[in-house]
């Protein structure tokens, strides 16, 4: 995707009800708008959480003067169950209490309480358990995809529950043998289900590439959902999204054919 479209789709999703009418009006899937929608949500609340807690005596008093806290979140631009999280720990409810909580609302004995849980379980598209399960069943979607690639070629590989424990750092896919290609040997692959924007990319090396190619070489990263067309990796990083599986599957076919000549 270029540049001048991810920008705009990026800055027009501004509400979960965008993301529907953003996909139609541009021709792309729903699933695609919902994954930019959740990278920028996070990234925005993780930038204003600090902020929110720090004014959240002000919104206890407003909530407790009557004012739901889907309201109080929605004049914040602020994701519902984390809006939620932070009132219940100015009322002395742990963590640990209001997950269970947002989990089980119908357990909740105080009227008031119950209902508001329940409605902002309802529109947090990404930190309620439903909107978490989503994220998680995305990502296993991935890995399971990229598996069955990589076993349709013959190439063997361990997954990271295999390495844990082995390693300080554990990509998705350790590859037994390595994948020729563009002047790197892939010796690793690590499965997104997200969008490679240049925020994305940049966290994810930090925290996780750079490691990656001490460790073990040359890697590749596949972004489920696509990528910025002119984004780069470090040199040993191949940053892609899943249409170079096609580019790939030329690659491993000619060195089967080159081996079967030997």
């Amino acid at each position: 995707m270029n540049r001048e479209l991810y920008s705009e789709i990026y800055y027009s999703l501004r509400r979960p009800e965008d993301i529907k009418r953003e996909a139609e009006r541009r021709g792309l899937s729903e699933e695609l708008m919902l994954v930019i929608y959740t990278q920028k949500t996070v990234r925005y609340a993780t930038r204003d959480y600090y902020q929110v807690v720090e004014i959240a005596p002000a919104l206890l008093r407003r909530w407790r003067r009557g004012e739901s806290m889907l309201r109080i979140s929605r004049k914040l631009n602020f994701p519902p169950v984390l809006l939620g999280l932070i009132l219940t720990t100015q009322m002395g409810i742990s963590r640990k209490k209001f997950w269970r909580m947002i989990r089980e609302p119908e357990t909740v004995e105080d009227k008031r309480l119950r209902e508001e849980l329940q409605a902002i379980r309802t529109a947090d598209i990404l930190y309620s358990p439903e909107g978490a399960e989503v994220q998680k069943q995305r990502g296993i979607k991935g890995e399971e995809k990229l598996a069955r690639w990589l076993t349709n070629h013959g190439i063997k590989f361990r997954r990271e529950h295999e390495l844990r424990g082995k390693f300080p750092k554990t990509p998705d896919f350790l590859l037994d043998k390595l994948i020729p290609y563009d002047g790197l040997k892939i010796a690793w692959i690590d499965s997104k289900a997200s969008f490679g924007d240049d925020i994305e990319v940049r966290k994810n090396h930090r925290k996780q590439f750079r490691q990656y190619v001490e460790l073990f070489g040359d890697g590749m990263v596949l972004y489920w959902f696509g990528i910025i067309d002119d984004i780069r990796g470090d040199e040993h990083v191949l940053i892609a999204d899943q249409s170079i599986l096609r580019e790939l599957d030329k690659v491993i076919e000619k060195e089967k054919m080159a081996e079967s000549e030997k």
